[in-house]
């Protein structure tokens, strides 16, 4: 099963040993999931219509079909394409393409990283939710869709009640109101009873404003409103929203021992 709130890759490429490359790089990146391999363009079809992808890490030069002939097979709402290449000579075709960023190979992971946060600060620009988010996120009931992204700034605690800075305006939230808190490297999304706000800001620090007597650090990633939690089965909390969040393994013991001192 595939972790909500992060990017669904998949890997096309006929090469065994640029497949397993990429896949590792994969791997090391938090926000990143990947969801299955092809070996050629054609197999490539089929996975992208099973696994909706977020973002496609394309060979060109692959045999029956080349990667620029799938791409013209794709809809025009497409994921977002990271072509990989040996071949310098194909980049102005890559450009009319519109990628999202072109790779040589052999791929540094430093290089790898540079293309993945472009897919992600682009996604984030748009106020594209992923496709995990598209199908599963909903706040209050579990027919509705979530409100849209409200992009904020985290001000301060205020007593009973955190600050967020939208544009001009300051929006005042109770702790208790607040769902969930994803973590996506440099911001943080907070879910909560009126939508979705983003905000610039570490775990660590929106941890240290929050009451440890409410809230839970269930894995690197997530902190959770003991409320909200309905039921733990193995190492998956599900929130009265029905929303699936892991618990890290070496997380669990503490969230087990927290909501058994709450009698929850």
């Amino acid at each position: 099963m595939l972790s909500p709130g992060r990017l669904r890759c998949i890997i096309v490429d006929d090469e065994a040993d640029a497949r397993r490359l990429i896949e590792k790089y994969v791997q090391k990146v938090p926000f990143l999931e990947l969801a299955g391999f092809a070996e050629s363009a054609t197999d490539a079809l089929f996975l992208i219509r099973e696994m909706k992808p977020d973002v496609i890490f394309l060979d060109i030069e692959m045999p029956e079909m080349t990667g620029f002939e799938l791409l013209k097979l794709l809809p025009a709402t497409r994921p977002a394409i990271v072509m990989i290449t040996a071949d310098p000579s194909y980049a102005l075709e890559g450009y009319e393409h519109e990628l999202t960023d072109y790779l040589l190979k052999p791929v540094s992971f430093e290089r790898f990283l540079k293309a993945v946060n472009k897919v992600d600060s682009a996604r984030l620009q748009k106020r594209l939710p992923t496709t995990m988010e598209a199908e599963q996120v909903y706040l209050t009931k579990p027919e509705e869709w979530a409100e849209p992204v409200q992009e904020a700034e985290f001000t301060g605690t205020r007593n009973d009640f955190l600050l967020l800075k939208e544009n001009k305006k300051l929006i005042k939230v109770a702790p208790g109101e607040i769902h969930f808190i994803e973590g996506m490297r440099d911001y943080l999304k907070l879910y909560w009873s009126d939508g979705v706000a983003v905000i610039h800001m570490t775990m660590a620090k929106i941890e240290e404003a929050l009451s440890p007597k409410q809230f839970l650090r269930v894995n690197r990633s997530y902190i959770v409103n003991k409320k909200v939690i309905r039921e733990i089965e193995g190492n998956e909390i599900t929130t009265n929203s029905g929303r699936k969040i892991p618990i890290g393994v070496t997380y669990r013991a503490n969230v087990l021992a927290a909501l058994q001192k709450n009698r929850i």
